[in-house]
């Protein structure tokens, strides 16, 4: 069995593909990564390198048609927009007689 150190990466760097350059289909293998249908709250986005997380810590690739791979995570539904305001009339401050 081969050193988990030398596993290469999903996508090759010097391919076309169109990933994200932080993409960690870029330096992992495609075991220790998820891949999502699309960005979502659920894995938020890390300042610290650039990933995105779920809980369990597990780095997340959002584009899957970049790298060509299907989605193992689905993004929660979008929250529906909320209703308009309505607008009630104004009524003028001063009274009519």
């Amino acid at each position: 069995m081969e050193d988990a150190a030398f596993e290469p990466p999903c996508v090759d760097p010097e391919s076309d593909h169109r990933c994200c350059g932080i993409c960690p289909a870029l330096l992992l293998p495609r075991h220790r990564f998820a891949v999502a249908d699309r960005p979502s709250a659920a894995w938020p986005f890390s300042e610290r390198d650039g990933h995105r997380y779920t809980h369990d810590a597990i780095p997340v690739c959002v584009h899957p048609d970049r790298v060509n791979l299907a989605p193992d995570l689905i993004a929660p539904p979008r929250a529906p927009d909320p209703p308009a305001p309505t607008r009630t009339p104004r009524r003028p401050w001063w009274r009519r007689t």
